[in-house]
């Protein structure tokens, strides 16, 4: 029996080691950060609240119809692809209606006339498209409203474009960014 006591004592002085308060066990198991050898704290400020990115200025702007205006976002080329984005504010008691197919963009360098491009289906590749899928036409209970179209892309010699929209001034030798 003499072999069993001293067995007893080591499981009962490890059962009590194992019932030690978490606290205590967290306090004994991080190094105090002044003793830790090679080790710096350094404090995380918070990140700033973040600020809405400031919009974009219009590449021009021109009097549309109805009292509208219409500002010209951007031409940029994806791909083969160039997309025509402006927004159209101002007068909200009028719809104005846009015939898709009687939008266009001009090669400045070689004066080709493009039209907007038509998906799979037959769509024009432009938004917000009305019901009979042929006219655009911004929302008429919010302004500013904006208008897109897809086009096939002009050759990379071709720097400028001119847009042409019905019932818009034109936007001449606008930059295409590539």
């Amino acid at each position: 029996m003499p072999v069993v006591r001293p067995l007893a004592f080591s499981a009962l002085v490890a059962l009590a080691a194992c019932q030690q308060s978490p606290a205590s066990n967290e306090a004994a198991a991080a190094p105090a950060p002044d003793t830790a050898p090679g080790v710096a704290r350094e404090e995380v400020q918070p990140s700033p609240t973040p600020v809405a990115a400031p919009v974009a200025a219009a590449i021009q702007t021109q009097p549309g119809p109805k009292g509208n205006s219409v500002a010209l976002n951007r031409v940029a080329v994806t791909g083969d692809i160039l997309t025509v984005s402006m927004t159209v504010s101002g007068s909200t008691d009028c719809c104005v209606h846009v015939r898709v197919e009687d939008v266009s963009v001009i090669d400045d360098a070689t004066s080709q006339r493009i039209s907007v491009l038509k998906d799979n289906s037959g769509k024009w590749m432009a938004a917000p498209l009305e019901s009979d899928s042929r006219s655009v036409t911004p929302d008429s209970y919010q302004s500013p409203s904006v208008l897109w179209f897809k086009f096939p892309a002009p050759p990379a010699t071709s720097r400028t474009v001119s847009i042409t929209v019905p019932g818009v001034a034109p936007f001449d030798a606008v930059p295409v960014t590539r």
